[in-house]
Protein backbone atom coordinates (compact mmCIF):
# COMPACT_ATOMS: atom_id res chain seq x y z
CA UNK A 1 0.00 0.00 0.00
CA UNK A 2 1.44 3.36 -1.08
CA UNK A 3 2.06 5.87 1.71
CA UNK A 4 0.21 9.17 1.44
CA UNK A 5 2.67 12.05 1.13
CA UNK A 6 2.15 15.78 1.57
CA UNK A 7 4.69 17.17 -0.87
CA UNK A 8 6.57 20.45 -0.76
CA UNK A 9 8.02 21.30 -4.19
CA UNK A 10 11.21 23.35 -3.93
CA UNK A 11 12.47 25.35 -6.93
CA UNK A 12 15.45 27.68 -7.02
CA UNK A 13 17.03 29.84 -9.71
CA UNK A 14 20.12 32.02 -9.34
CA UNK A 15 21.19 34.77 -11.72
CA UNK A 16 23.99 32.53 -12.97
CA UNK A 17 21.52 29.70 -13.69
CA UNK A 18 19.50 32.01 -15.93
CA UNK A 19 22.21 31.70 -18.57
CA UNK A 20 21.32 28.02 -18.97
CA UNK A 21 18.01 29.01 -20.56
CA UNK A 22 14.40 27.97 -20.04
CA UNK A 23 15.26 24.40 -18.94
CA UNK A 24 16.05 25.49 -15.39
CA UNK A 25 13.48 28.29 -15.07
CA UNK A 26 11.24 28.33 -12.01
CA UNK A 27 8.16 27.61 -14.12
CA UNK A 28 9.86 24.66 -15.85
CA UNK A 29 10.88 23.18 -12.51
CA UNK A 30 7.37 23.57 -11.10
CA UNK A 31 5.72 22.04 -14.17
CA UNK A 32 8.07 19.01 -14.20
CA UNK A 33 7.70 18.30 -10.48
CA UNK A 34 3.94 18.91 -10.36
CA UNK A 35 3.44 16.35 -13.13
CA UNK A 36 5.54 13.83 -11.17
CA UNK A 37 3.52 14.40 -7.97
CA UNK A 38 0.28 13.90 -9.92
CA UNK A 39 1.60 10.67 -11.49
CA UNK A 40 2.51 9.30 -8.05
CA UNK A 41 -0.91 10.13 -6.62
CA UNK A 42 0.56 12.29 -3.84
CA UNK A 43 -0.90 15.47 -2.32
CA UNK A 44 0.83 18.71 -3.37
CA UNK A 45 0.90 20.90 -0.24
CA UNK A 46 2.71 24.00 -1.56
CA UNK A 47 5.40 25.46 -3.82
CA UNK A 48 8.55 26.99 -2.30
CA UNK A 49 10.45 29.14 -4.80
CA UNK A 50 13.65 31.20 -4.34
CA UNK A 51 14.18 33.23 -7.52
CA UNK A 52 17.53 34.96 -8.03
CA UNK A 53 19.18 33.42 -4.93
CA UNK A 54 22.60 31.77 -4.98
CA UNK A 55 22.88 28.08 -4.12
CA UNK A 56 25.97 28.70 -1.99
CA UNK A 57 23.83 30.08 0.83
CA UNK A 58 21.07 28.21 2.66
CA UNK A 59 19.63 31.34 4.25
CA UNK A 60 16.84 31.75 1.68
CA UNK A 61 13.27 32.95 2.47
CA UNK A 62 11.33 30.15 0.78
CA UNK A 63 13.82 27.45 1.81
CA UNK A 64 13.52 28.56 5.44
CA UNK A 65 9.72 28.35 5.13
CA UNK A 66 10.07 24.88 3.62
CA UNK A 67 12.17 23.64 6.56
CA UNK A 68 9.75 25.22 9.04
CA UNK A 69 6.76 23.49 7.42
CA UNK A 70 8.63 20.18 7.53
CA UNK A 71 9.42 20.81 11.21
CA UNK A 72 5.73 21.52 11.90
CA UNK A 73 4.73 18.27 10.15
CA UNK A 74 2.85 20.00 7.34
CA UNK A 75 4.91 18.22 4.69
CA UNK A 76 6.69 14.87 4.79
CA UNK A 77 8.29 14.81 1.32
CA UNK A 78 10.51 17.42 -0.30
CA UNK A 79 10.86 17.27 -4.06
CA UNK A 80 13.43 19.12 -6.20
CA UNK A 81 14.43 18.89 -9.85
CA UNK A 82 18.04 17.99 -8.95
CA UNK A 83 20.51 18.33 -6.07
CA UNK A 84 21.90 21.62 -7.38
CA UNK A 85 18.45 23.22 -6.76
CA UNK A 86 18.78 22.28 -3.08
CA UNK A 87 22.19 23.98 -2.92
CA UNK A 88 25.77 24.10 -4.13
CA UNK A 89 27.57 23.83 -0.79
CA UNK A 90 28.41 20.14 -0.44
CA UNK A 91 28.78 20.28 3.35
CA UNK A 92 25.43 21.99 3.96
CA UNK A 93 23.61 20.01 1.24
CA UNK A 94 24.89 16.77 2.75
CA UNK A 95 23.83 17.90 6.24
CA UNK A 96 20.23 18.44 5.07
CA UNK A 97 19.92 15.21 3.04
CA UNK A 98 21.73 13.00 5.61
CA UNK A 99 20.63 14.51 8.92
CA UNK A 100 18.10 17.37 8.94
CA UNK A 101 15.42 15.94 6.63
CA UNK A 102 15.58 12.37 8.05
CA UNK A 103 15.42 13.70 11.61
CA UNK A 104 12.21 15.55 10.68
CA UNK A 105 10.74 12.36 9.21
CA UNK A 106 10.81 13.96 5.81
CA UNK A 107 11.68 12.08 2.61
CA UNK A 108 13.79 13.92 0.03
CA UNK A 109 13.84 13.30 -3.73
CA UNK A 110 16.04 14.98 -6.36
CA UNK A 111 14.17 13.72 -9.43
CA UNK A 112 16.64 14.10 -12.31
CA UNK A 113 19.58 12.86 -10.22
CA UNK A 114 17.74 9.71 -9.09
CA UNK A 115 18.31 10.60 -5.43
CA UNK A 116 15.77 9.34 -2.90
CA UNK A 117 16.59 9.25 0.83
CA UNK A 118 14.15 6.35 1.27
CA UNK A 119 16.64 4.19 -0.62
CA UNK A 120 20.16 4.01 0.85
CA UNK A 121 21.85 2.45 -2.17
CA UNK A 122 22.88 5.73 -3.77
CA UNK A 123 24.72 7.50 -0.93
CA UNK A 124 28.00 7.71 -2.85
CA UNK A 125 26.12 9.21 -5.81
CA UNK A 126 24.64 11.89 -3.54
CA UNK A 127 28.09 12.71 -2.14
CA UNK A 128 29.62 12.93 -5.60
CA UNK A 129 26.78 15.10 -6.93
CA UNK A 130 27.01 17.49 -3.98
CA UNK A 131 30.78 17.84 -4.41
CA UNK A 132 30.37 18.51 -8.14
CA UNK A 133 27.69 21.14 -7.47
CA UNK A 134 30.02 22.78 -4.94
CA UNK A 135 32.87 22.83 -7.49
CA UNK A 136 30.50 24.31 -10.06
CA UNK A 137 29.63 27.15 -7.65
CA UNK A 138 33.33 27.78 -6.99
CA UNK A 139 34.08 27.86 -10.73
CA UNK A 140 31.15 30.19 -11.47
CA UNK A 141 32.22 32.51 -8.66
CA UNK A 142 35.76 32.68 -10.06
CA UNK A 143 34.45 33.50 -13.54
CA UNK A 144 32.22 36.30 -12.23
CA UNK A 145 35.13 37.76 -10.25
CA UNK A 146 37.32 37.64 -13.36
CA UNK A 147 34.70 39.57 -15.37
CA UNK A 148 34.35 42.20 -12.61
CA UNK A 149 38.11 42.58 -12.27
CA UNK A 150 38.42 43.08 -16.02
CA UNK A 151 35.78 45.82 -15.79
CA UNK A 152 37.64 47.45 -12.89
CA UNK A 153 40.97 47.33 -14.76
CA UNK A 154 39.45 49.07 -17.77
CA UNK A 155 38.57 52.01 -15.52
CA UNK A 156 34.81 51.61 -15.81
CA UNK A 157 32.71 52.62 -12.83
CA UNK A 158 30.70 49.82 -11.20
CA UNK A 159 28.18 50.81 -8.55
CA UNK A 160 24.50 51.29 -7.82
CA UNK A 161 24.78 55.07 -7.77
CA UNK A 162 27.51 57.61 -8.50
CA UNK A 163 29.64 59.13 -5.72
CA UNK A 164 28.44 62.48 -4.37
CA UNK A 165 29.56 65.20 -6.79
CA UNK A 166 29.18 63.02 -9.87
CA UNK A 167 26.43 61.43 -11.93
CA UNK A 168 26.46 58.54 -14.38
CA UNK A 169 26.71 59.54 -18.02
CA UNK A 170 23.47 59.18 -19.98
CA UNK A 171 25.46 57.57 -22.80
CA UNK A 172 27.40 55.08 -20.66
CA UNK A 173 26.51 54.18 -17.06
CA UNK A 174 30.15 53.16 -16.44
CA UNK A 175 31.38 56.74 -17.04
CA UNK A 176 31.19 59.51 -14.41
CA UNK A 177 30.36 63.15 -15.13
CA UNK A 178 30.47 66.12 -12.73
CA UNK A 179 27.05 66.83 -11.21
CA UNK A 180 26.53 70.63 -11.01
CA UNK A 181 24.04 70.16 -8.16
CA UNK A 182 26.18 68.14 -5.73
CA UNK A 183 29.74 69.07 -6.81
CA UNK A 184 29.74 72.34 -4.75
CA UNK A 185 29.04 70.32 -1.58
CA UNK A 186 32.11 68.14 -2.14
CA UNK A 187 34.32 71.16 -2.91
CA UNK A 188 33.15 72.87 0.26
CA UNK A 189 33.94 69.79 2.37
CA UNK A 190 37.51 69.80 1.05
CA UNK A 191 37.83 73.57 1.63
CA UNK A 192 36.66 73.22 5.24
CA UNK A 193 39.17 70.43 5.86
CA UNK A 194 41.96 72.55 4.39
CA UNK A 195 41.06 75.22 6.96
CA UNK A 196 41.75 72.68 9.71
CA UNK A 197 38.17 71.67 10.54
CA UNK A 198 37.75 68.14 11.92
CA UNK A 199 35.49 65.54 10.29
CA UNK A 200 32.91 65.96 13.05
CA UNK A 201 32.93 69.75 12.84
CA UNK A 202 32.35 69.62 9.08
CA UNK A 203 29.45 67.21 9.65
CA UNK A 204 27.94 69.45 12.34
CA UNK A 205 28.18 72.49 10.05
CA UNK A 206 26.48 70.67 7.17
CA UNK A 207 23.71 69.43 9.47
CA UNK A 208 23.20 72.89 10.97
CA UNK A 209 22.81 74.33 7.46
CA UNK A 210 20.47 71.45 6.51
CA UNK A 211 22.63 70.39 3.56
CA UNK A 212 21.16 67.16 2.11
CA UNK A 213 23.12 63.96 2.74
CA UNK A 214 24.47 61.81 -0.14
CA UNK A 215 21.45 59.52 0.20
CA UNK A 216 19.09 62.53 0.18
CA UNK A 217 20.63 63.69 -3.09
CA UNK A 218 20.30 60.18 -4.52
CA UNK A 219 16.57 60.00 -3.83
CA UNK A 220 16.07 63.57 -5.10
CA UNK A 221 17.83 62.71 -8.40
CA UNK A 222 15.74 59.56 -8.78
CA UNK A 223 12.54 61.46 -8.03
CA UNK A 224 11.74 59.01 -5.26
CA UNK A 225 10.53 59.55 -1.71
CA UNK A 226 13.21 58.81 0.84
CA UNK A 227 12.20 56.29 3.54
CA UNK A 228 11.52 57.98 6.87
CA UNK A 229 14.26 56.87 9.24
CA UNK A 230 15.64 58.50 12.34
CA UNK A 231 19.29 59.42 12.60
CA UNK A 232 19.92 59.98 8.88
CA UNK A 233 22.26 62.96 8.81
CA UNK A 234 25.85 63.90 8.06
CA UNK A 235 28.39 62.11 10.26
CA UNK A 236 32.15 62.30 10.72
CA UNK A 237 32.50 58.92 9.02
CA UNK A 238 30.59 60.09 5.94
CA UNK A 239 32.79 63.18 5.67
CA UNK A 240 35.93 61.07 6.13
CA UNK A 241 34.91 58.64 3.37
CA UNK A 242 34.47 61.56 0.93
CA UNK A 243 37.80 63.14 1.85
CA UNK A 244 39.61 59.82 1.28
CA UNK A 245 37.96 58.92 -2.02
CA UNK A 246 40.37 59.30 -4.96
CA UNK A 247 37.44 59.53 -7.36
CA UNK A 248 37.55 63.30 -6.70
CA UNK A 249 40.98 63.67 -8.35
CA UNK A 250 39.85 61.76 -11.44
CA UNK A 251 41.06 58.28 -10.44
CA UNK A 252 38.95 55.15 -10.20
CA UNK A 253 39.80 52.94 -7.21
CA UNK A 254 37.65 49.80 -6.99
CA UNK A 255 37.76 46.22 -5.69
CA UNK A 256 38.01 47.60 -2.16
CA UNK A 257 35.53 45.08 -0.78
CA UNK A 258 34.56 41.51 -1.50
CA UNK A 259 32.98 38.43 0.03
CA UNK A 260 34.72 36.13 2.51
CA UNK A 261 34.39 33.24 0.04
CA UNK A 262 32.07 31.91 -2.64
CA UNK A 263 30.07 30.29 0.20
CA UNK A 264 30.14 33.14 2.69
CA UNK A 265 28.75 36.32 1.11
CA UNK A 266 29.58 38.61 4.02
CA UNK A 267 31.18 41.80 2.69
CA UNK A 268 34.68 42.50 4.01
CA UNK A 269 37.30 45.13 3.24
CA UNK A 270 40.21 43.94 1.10
CA UNK A 271 43.85 44.80 1.82
CA UNK A 272 45.08 47.87 -0.05
CA UNK A 273 47.39 45.83 -2.30
CA UNK A 274 44.32 44.15 -3.85
CA UNK A 275 42.61 47.43 -4.77
CA UNK A 276 42.43 48.17 -8.51
CA UNK A 277 43.32 51.76 -9.39
CA UNK A 278 43.05 53.35 -12.84
CA UNK A 279 44.13 56.98 -13.10
CA UNK A 280 42.59 59.84 -15.10
CA UNK A 281 39.32 58.09 -15.97
CA UNK A 282 37.11 61.17 -15.59
CA UNK A 283 37.19 64.91 -14.88
CA UNK A 284 38.51 65.71 -11.37
CA UNK A 285 36.60 67.82 -8.86
CA UNK A 286 39.60 68.59 -6.64
CA UNK A 287 43.15 69.61 -7.60
CA UNK A 288 45.94 67.14 -6.87
CA UNK A 289 47.61 69.65 -4.55
CA UNK A 290 44.46 70.08 -2.47
CA UNK A 291 43.99 66.29 -2.33
CA UNK A 292 47.60 65.68 -1.22
CA UNK A 293 47.29 68.32 1.49
CA UNK A 294 44.08 66.82 2.86
CA UNK A 295 45.60 63.32 2.97
CA UNK A 296 48.59 64.60 4.96
CA UNK A 297 46.16 65.89 7.55
CA UNK A 298 44.70 62.44 8.31
CA UNK A 299 45.03 61.32 11.92
CA UNK A 300 46.00 64.90 12.74
CA UNK A 301 44.94 66.48 16.07
CA UNK A 302 43.72 69.55 14.21
CA UNK A 303 40.45 70.25 15.98
CA UNK A 304 41.62 72.36 18.95
CA UNK A 305 39.16 74.15 21.21
CA UNK A 306 36.87 76.69 19.59
CA UNK A 307 36.82 80.10 21.24
CA UNK A 308 33.58 81.98 22.02
CA UNK A 309 33.88 83.90 18.76
CA UNK A 310 34.07 80.61 16.81
CA UNK A 311 37.81 80.84 16.05
CA UNK A 312 40.31 78.08 16.79
CA UNK A 313 43.59 79.27 18.40
CA UNK A 314 46.59 79.20 16.06
CA UNK A 315 48.20 76.21 17.81
CA UNK A 316 44.95 74.71 19.12
CA UNK A 317 45.14 70.91 19.32
CA UNK A 318 48.80 70.85 18.25
CA UNK A 319 50.65 71.46 21.53
CA UNK A 320 51.55 68.81 24.10
CA UNK A 321 53.29 69.08 27.46
CA UNK A 322 56.66 67.36 27.07
CA UNK A 323 56.62 66.07 30.65
CA UNK A 324 53.10 64.73 31.22
CA UNK A 325 51.77 64.50 27.66
CA UNK A 326 48.68 66.60 28.34
CA UNK A 327 47.34 69.12 25.82
CA UNK A 328 48.25 72.78 26.20
CA UNK A 329 45.45 75.21 27.11
CA UNK A 330 45.12 78.52 25.25
CA UNK A 331 45.08 81.76 27.29
CA UNK A 332 44.45 85.40 26.50
CA UNK A 333 46.58 87.43 28.87
CA UNK A 334 46.18 91.22 29.31
CA UNK A 335 49.04 93.01 31.14
CA UNK A 336 49.24 96.70 31.81
CA UNK A 337 52.19 98.45 30.17
CA UNK A 338 53.99 101.54 31.32
CA UNK A 339 51.95 103.70 28.96
CA UNK A 340 48.74 102.51 30.63
CA UNK A 341 47.57 100.27 27.75
CA UNK A 342 46.53 96.60 28.06
CA UNK A 343 47.83 94.79 24.99
CA UNK A 344 46.72 91.19 24.43
CA UNK A 345 49.21 88.39 25.02
CA UNK A 346 48.29 84.99 23.60
CA UNK A 347 49.87 82.08 25.41
CA UNK A 348 49.57 78.36 26.21
CA UNK A 349 50.03 76.32 29.40
CA UNK A 350 49.79 72.68 30.46
CA UNK A 351 46.16 71.53 30.77
CA UNK A 352 46.96 69.21 33.67
CA UNK A 353 48.70 72.00 35.58
CA UNK A 354 45.72 74.30 34.95
CA UNK A 355 43.35 71.76 36.49
CA UNK A 356 45.48 70.24 39.25
CA UNK A 357 48.14 72.78 40.14
CA UNK A 358 51.80 72.09 40.95
CA UNK A 359 51.03 68.60 42.27
CA UNK A 360 49.86 67.58 38.76
CA UNK A 361 52.57 69.21 36.62
CA UNK A 362 54.36 72.53 36.07
CA UNK A 363 52.92 75.32 33.92
CA UNK A 364 55.11 75.04 30.78
CA UNK A 365 53.77 78.53 30.00
CA UNK A 366 54.84 79.81 26.58
CA UNK A 367 53.97 82.99 24.70
CA UNK A 368 52.41 82.42 21.26
CA UNK A 369 54.62 85.06 19.66
CA UNK A 370 57.78 83.30 20.86
CA UNK A 371 56.43 79.92 19.71
CA UNK A 372 55.62 81.33 16.25
CA UNK A 373 59.21 82.54 15.92
CA UNK A 374 60.63 79.10 16.83
CA UNK A 375 58.30 77.21 14.48
CA UNK A 376 58.82 79.63 11.57
CA UNK A 377 62.58 79.30 11.89
CA UNK A 378 62.40 75.51 12.04
CA UNK A 379 60.16 75.27 8.97
CA UNK A 380 62.45 77.56 6.95
CA UNK A 381 65.52 75.54 7.99
CA UNK A 382 63.88 72.26 7.02
CA UNK A 383 62.80 73.75 3.69
CA UNK A 384 66.31 74.99 2.93
CA UNK A 385 67.86 71.65 3.90
CA UNK A 386 65.34 69.79 1.73
CA UNK A 387 66.32 71.94 -1.24
CA UNK A 388 70.08 71.81 -0.77
CA UNK A 389 70.67 68.32 0.73
CA UNK A 390 67.54 66.33 -0.07
CA UNK A 391 69.12 62.83 -0.10
CA UNK A 392 71.02 63.41 3.15
CA UNK A 393 67.85 64.50 4.94
CA UNK A 394 65.87 61.64 3.40
CA UNK A 395 68.38 59.02 4.58
CA UNK A 396 68.41 60.50 8.06
CA UNK A 397 64.61 60.39 8.35
CA UNK A 398 64.30 56.88 6.87
CA UNK A 399 67.03 55.51 9.12
CA UNK A 400 65.15 56.71 12.19
CA UNK A 401 61.80 55.35 10.93
CA UNK A 402 63.19 52.00 9.78
CA UNK A 403 64.96 51.47 13.08
CA UNK A 404 61.63 51.75 14.86
CA UNK A 405 59.63 49.73 12.32
CA UNK A 406 61.99 46.91 11.26
CA UNK A 407 61.38 44.69 14.26
CA UNK A 408 57.62 45.28 14.08
CA UNK A 409 57.53 44.42 10.33
CA UNK A 410 59.43 41.15 10.89
CA UNK A 411 57.01 40.17 13.64
CA UNK A 412 54.03 40.92 11.39
CA UNK A 413 55.46 38.87 8.51
CA UNK A 414 56.09 35.87 10.77
CA UNK A 415 52.56 36.15 12.13
CA UNK A 416 51.14 36.37 8.59
CA UNK A 417 53.05 33.23 7.53
CA UNK A 418 51.69 31.32 10.52
CA UNK A 419 48.13 32.44 9.68
CA UNK A 420 48.42 31.27 6.06
CA UNK A 421 49.67 27.89 7.23
CA UNK A 422 46.80 27.49 9.69
CA UNK A 423 44.17 28.55 7.11
CA UNK A 424 45.43 25.84 4.72
CA UNK A 425 45.19 23.30 7.55
CA UNK A 426 41.62 24.36 8.33
CA UNK A 427 40.54 23.81 4.72
CA UNK A 428 41.86 20.24 4.90
CA UNK A 429 40.27 19.65 8.32
CA UNK A 430 36.83 20.80 7.10
CA UNK A 431 36.97 18.45 4.13
CA UNK A 432 38.32 15.57 6.25
CA UNK A 433 35.55 15.98 8.88
CA UNK A 434 32.82 15.59 6.30
CA UNK A 435 34.54 12.63 4.68
CA UNK A 436 34.93 10.93 8.09
CA UNK A 437 31.23 11.40 8.74
CA UNK A 438 30.27 9.95 5.33
CA UNK A 439 32.50 6.92 5.86
CA UNK A 440 30.98 6.36 9.30
CA UNK A 441 34.18 7.06 11.22
CA UNK A 442 32.55 9.80 13.35
CA UNK A 443 28.89 10.48 14.33
CA UNK A 444 26.84 13.25 12.67
CA UNK A 445 26.76 15.37 15.85
CA UNK A 446 30.56 15.27 16.20
CA UNK A 447 30.96 16.24 12.54
CA UNK A 448 28.70 19.28 12.94
CA UNK A 449 30.57 20.41 16.08
CA UNK A 450 33.91 20.11 14.30
CA UNK A 451 32.69 22.00 11.23
CA UNK A 452 31.29 24.84 13.34
CA UNK A 453 34.53 25.05 15.29
CA UNK A 454 36.72 25.06 12.17
CA UNK A 455 34.57 27.64 10.37
CA UNK A 456 34.58 29.98 13.39
CA UNK A 457 38.38 29.76 13.64
CA UNK A 458 38.72 30.28 9.89
CA UNK A 459 36.62 33.47 10.00
CA UNK A 460 38.67 34.79 12.92
CA UNK A 461 41.96 34.04 11.16
CA UNK A 462 40.83 35.78 7.96
CA UNK A 463 39.93 38.93 9.90
CA UNK A 464 43.29 38.87 11.68
CA UNK A 465 45.10 38.39 8.36
CA UNK A 466 43.35 41.44 6.92
CA UNK A 467 44.49 43.58 9.88
CA UNK A 468 48.12 42.41 9.57
CA UNK A 469 48.18 43.03 5.80
CA UNK A 470 46.94 46.59 6.38
CA UNK A 471 49.69 47.21 8.95
CA UNK A 472 52.38 45.89 6.60
CA UNK A 473 51.09 48.10 3.79
CA UNK A 474 51.41 51.12 6.10
CA UNK A 475 54.99 50.15 6.92
CA UNK A 476 55.92 49.84 3.22
CA UNK A 477 54.55 53.33 2.53
CA UNK A 478 57.31 54.97 4.62
CA UNK A 479 59.65 55.95 1.79
CA UNK A 480 56.87 57.44 -0.32
CA UNK A 481 55.60 59.47 2.63
CA UNK A 482 59.11 60.91 3.20
CA UNK A 483 59.37 61.89 -0.49
CA UNK A 484 55.95 63.54 -0.29
CA UNK A 485 57.01 65.47 2.80
CA UNK A 486 60.25 66.64 1.17
CA UNK A 487 58.33 67.81 -1.90
CA UNK A 488 56.00 69.76 0.35
CA UNK A 489 58.44 71.28 2.87
CA UNK A 490 60.94 72.61 0.30
CA UNK A 491 58.41 75.22 -0.85
CA UNK A 492 58.54 77.05 2.51
CA UNK A 493 62.02 78.63 2.49
CA UNK A 494 60.49 82.11 2.25
CA UNK A 495 57.58 81.57 4.66
CA UNK A 496 56.95 84.91 6.39
CA UNK A 497 53.80 84.34 8.41
CA UNK A 498 52.21 81.32 10.09
CA UNK A 499 48.52 80.62 9.63
CA UNK A 500 46.48 77.66 10.88
CA UNK A 501 46.06 75.84 7.51
CA UNK A 502 49.85 75.88 7.04
CA UNK A 503 50.45 74.57 10.55
CA UNK A 504 47.90 71.77 10.19
CA UNK A 505 49.26 70.90 6.75
CA UNK A 506 52.85 70.57 7.97
CA UNK A 507 52.85 69.66 11.65
CA UNK A 508 51.40 66.75 13.61
CA UNK A 509 52.24 67.96 17.11
CA UNK A 510 54.65 70.15 19.08
CA UNK A 511 56.03 69.14 22.48
CA UNK A 512 56.82 72.02 24.82
CA UNK A 513 59.27 71.49 27.66
CA UNK A 514 59.56 73.44 30.93
CA UNK A 515 62.14 76.22 31.25
CA UNK A 516 65.43 75.41 32.95
CA UNK A 517 68.49 77.43 33.98
CA UNK A 518 71.60 77.39 31.77
CA UNK A 519 74.35 79.63 33.17
CA UNK A 520 72.80 83.10 33.36
CA UNK A 521 69.73 82.53 31.20
CA UNK A 522 66.68 80.30 30.83
CA UNK A 523 66.18 77.73 28.06
CA UNK A 524 63.52 75.19 27.12
CA UNK A 525 63.27 72.18 24.76
CA UNK A 526 60.71 72.18 21.94
CA UNK A 527 60.20 69.13 19.68
CA UNK A 528 58.34 69.63 16.40
CA UNK A 529 56.81 66.49 14.84
CA UNK A 530 56.01 66.84 11.15
CA UNK A 531 53.23 64.98 9.37
CA UNK A 532 54.30 61.54 8.08
CA UNK A 533 57.93 61.79 9.18
CA UNK A 534 57.70 62.61 12.88
CA UNK A 535 60.42 64.42 14.81
CA UNK A 536 63.23 65.60 12.50
CA UNK A 537 66.58 66.79 13.87
CA UNK A 538 69.02 68.73 11.70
Amino acid sequence: MQENYNVGIYARLSRDDERAGESVSIENQKELLTRYVREQGWNLYDYYCDDGVSGTTFDRPSFNRLVQDATDGKINLILTKDLSRLGRDYIEAGRYTDFVFPSLGCRFIALNDGVDTMHKNNEMLVILKNVMNDLYARDTSNKIKAVKQSTFKSGKYVGCYAPLGYKKSADDKHVLEIDPVTAPVVKRIFDMRLQGDSFRKIARTLNAEKVPTPMDFYYMAEGRTKPSRRGQSWSGETVKSILRNEVYVGHMVQNKTGTVSYKNHKQVEKPKEEWIKVENTHEPLITQEAWDTVQRMDNHPSRGRTAKNGDIPLFGGLLRCMDCGAAMRFYRDYRKKADGTFPEYKAYACERYAGGGKDACSSHYINQKALVSVVLTDIRNKAFFAQQSREVLKERILAKKESANAERANTLKAELSALDKRLAELEKLIQAAYEDKVMGRIPESVCIQLLNKYEAERTEKLEHKKDISAKLATSRANEQSVDDWLDMIQDYTQLEELDRPTLVRLIQKIEVGEKYQVNDHMERDINIYYNFVGFVEL
